[in-house]
């Protein structure tokens, strides 16, 4: 019998900065509101949000696939809920990566 291939879990990477004056709780809770959003998104597993040193933050989803990530982050920049999150965003700094999941414990 053929094995069929089922496709690969994926984490999403998204690395990037605020714009100047973006208040970083404020932008926790905006983030926070797109929780509800996320959690209905087909293929969404879980996510993580993180300030790394000198403001650079890392938001990490982990997707059931790369085809679920890529409607959901098409469908993201049309959901009212996410406006103020990627307005706070500074579009230039932004930086996606999708990594297939090697490993998970």
């Amino acid at each position: 019998m053929d094995q069929i291939s089922q496709p690969s879990p994926v984490l999403e990477i998204v690395r990037f900065s605020l714009r100047p004056g973006i208040d970083p709780e404020a932008f926790t809770a905006d983030a926070a509101r797109m929780d509800g959003w996320l959690a209905t998104r087909p293929g969404f597993v879980r996510r993580r949000l993180g300030l790394a040193d000198m403001g650079v933050w890392i938001d990490c989803i982990e997707w059931q696939d790369l085809a679920t990530a890529r409607a959901a982050a098409d469908a993201l920049m049309r959901e009212p809920t996410a406006r103020p999150f990627l307005a706070a965003i500074d579009g230039g700094s932004v930086v996606m990566t999708h990594l297939d999941i090697a490993h998970a414990s």
